[in-house]
């Protein structure tokens, strides 16, 4: 277990030298989420590409600029974006009235932009670096609301797994062994949804999908169905 925890380091070590941002990448000339957000709809991903050294492992294991995965939620009746996340944020209250502790970490719904408000705070960097964000537009389909609820409700509280076991459990995944929901890293928990609410084929388990799965959208557009599909990621600022 030790020469696993030494591996891991080495390689998050190379990850953060190596690491750039995108070519061409410039934030003052990208649209903030208030221009946006009209524009985003239910069952979108949200993209983030972290500052921690463990991030920017996920970042080059995927060969993409993100390390954290999850989905964007909002409701007719309610003007506000929600995120449906699997994280270790426990500083933000629940919107889902389920668990006995509202800031508990793991998986849960929170306001998205409060979410991305205090990511630079939670998880300060270790070079200064700051958190960048996308969105990947899910299309193609009618969201049931109710049926998503009944999704998050049931998966609400999942506790999110610890590094080594997470790293394990995506090379289950790679293998199409199914892990199990007991505990979730970000990419498994989108995955699982967009199974349960049919958006998702289920050639694959959970697992199997990371962050970078959902940017590589024409890749994991082969792998969806019931009409459902994913834009391109687009760059944002808060």
């Amino acid at each position: 277990m030790a020469i696993m925890k030494e591996l891991l380091q080495g390689a998050e070590e190379v990850a953060v030298k190596l690491h750039r941002k995108p070519h061409g990448y410039d934030q003052s000339e990208l649209k903030s989420l208030d221009e946006i957000a009209p524009s985003i709809s239910c069952g979108s991903v949200l993209l983030c590409s972290g500052t921690a050294a463990e991030s920017r492992l996920i970042e080059a294991v995927d060969g993409t600029d993100f390390s954290h995965a999850a989905m964007i939620v909002r409701f007719h009746d309610d003007p506000r974006l929600y995120l449906w996340t699997a994280d270790t944020v426990d500083k933000l209250e629940d919107q889902i009235e389920k668990e006995s502790n509202p800031d508990h970490p793991g998986t849960h719904l929170l306001v998205l932009k409060d979410y991305l408000a205090n990511l630079d705070v939670y998880y300060p960097s270790p070079d200064g670096s700051k958190y960048r964000f996308a969105v990947a537009r899910l299309g193609g389909i009618d969201v049931d609301e109710k049926r998503l609820w009944s999704v998050m409700y049931e998966y609400d509280g999942t506790p999110f797994p610890p590094t080594k076991q997470e790293f394990q459990h995506w090379m289950e995944g790679q293998l199409d062994i199914d892990s199990g929901m007991l505990n979730s890293f970000c990419a498994q928990m989108v995955a699982n949804t967009y199974q349960k609410m049919g958006w998702l084929k289920s050639i694959h388990p959970p697992n199997r999908y990371n962050p970078g799965s959902f940017a590589k959208t024409r890749e994991i557009n082969g792998d969806m169905t019931g009409g459902a599909c994913l834009d391109h990621p687009q760059y944002f600022k808060l």
